[in-house]
């Protein structure tokens, strides 16, 4: 590291060594001249030395604020960093208005496992199970809001915008990459020796949030308020295990992408009138020679029909049997 830092002053060490050795060769000719050039080749060691000493505290400085900011990324989203650090203005973290998908998750009935555990097992339990669905939030580029014990709160939109379908559909995307992932966490945790079978349920809904700073004077916190978000709540409190239930703005957007059940109504707590909400079964067919629907809203037909999963033949012994 020494060497690396000696090398970026080289050409400031050959100016200074070639001024010595004039003034070492020629002193005797002209001695007021080699007196002022012997002063000014003093100020100018003297200044390489400071300059190459700041350096050196300027670099450990830039180590600090490194681990400074590897430390910040574990309490703060990835994007909020990244907009922090990177951008050339004054941050200034404004509330707004704009849409967003905001998701909820949670495992069923964990809080009452939870209380057969103790803190040291429940920790370990808990953080493997957040570390490994974080890292699906970050991959589908979520802005991770919060953990509210097993519950997680994330949403797409802010502060990075692309459009509204594409938050809709990364939105629902790493809900059904992290459903199939508890599958494998389920038979580890079974292992283990956990018996009791733990499942998630999750929400999403699509919407007009307030986005920002709230917060007192000494403490703020970058979050979402909203009618979404409180829609997002209810219809992960809503779903059943292993149930992803999307709102009827969220399934707009990822119709052509995700498979989705015929619509259901729910009577949810905080709102007045019925909620239409989807239940988001799996990515849509890439063929859609595959995919036969049928939609007549005045007549109460909606019919979705899956040909790479049941053949024509199951179709006719279903229909048969429902005559």
């Amino acid at each position: 590291m020494k060497k690396e830092k000696d090398n970026l002053f080289d050409k400031e060490q050959k100016i200074l060594k070639n001024g010595e050795s004039l003034l070492q060769q020629d002193a005797h000719e002209n001695k007021e001249f080699f007196k002022q050039y012997k002063d000014l080749l003093k100020s100018y060691k003297k200044l390489l030395k400071q300059t190459k000493t700041l350096t050196s505290v300027s670099d450990r400085q830039q180590q600090k604020l490194n681990k400074i900011l590897e430390r910040m990324g574990t309490y703060l989203s990835y994007q909020l960093v990244k907009k922090i650090t990177h951008e050339k203005e004054n941050i200034e973290i404004k509330t707004r208005r704009t849409k967003l998908t905001v998701f909820f998750s949670d495992l069923k009935d964990f809080s009452y496992i939870s209380s057969h555990m103790e803190g040291e097992a429940l920790s370990e339990f808990l953080n493997s199970y957040l570390e490994v669905m974080t890292q699906i939030v970050n991959k589908w580029g979520g802005t991770l809001d919060k953990y509210i014990g097993d519950a997680i709160m994330v949403f797409f939109g802010d502060p990075e915008f692309t459009s509204d379908e594409d938050h809709a559909f990364k939105c629902v995307s790493m809900a059904m990459e992290m459903r199939d992932k508890m599958k494998g966490m389920r038979k580890k945790w079974y292992d283990m020796g956990y018996q009791e079978p733990l499942h998630c349920r999750m929400g999403i809904a699509t919407g007009y949030c307030t986005v920002g700073n709230f917060g007192s004077s000494e403490r703020m916190d970058y979050t979402i308020i909203g009618t979404p978000v409180n829609l997002a709540a209810r219809l992960e409190n809503a779903a059943d295990i292993d149930e992803i239930f999307i709102s009827h703005e969220t399934w707009g957007y990822v119709k052509d992408k995700i498979s989705c059940a015929p619509p259901l109504s729910l009577n949810l707590k905080g709102f007045h009138q019925p909620i239409l909400a989807h239940k988001a079964l799996s990515a849509a067919l890439q063929d859609k020679d595959d995919l036969f629907h049928i939609h007549d809203e005045s007549k109460g037909i909606n019919i979705k029909i899956d040909f790479s999963k049941a053949s024509k033949e199951e179709l006719v012994s279903i229909i048969k049997k429902l005559s």
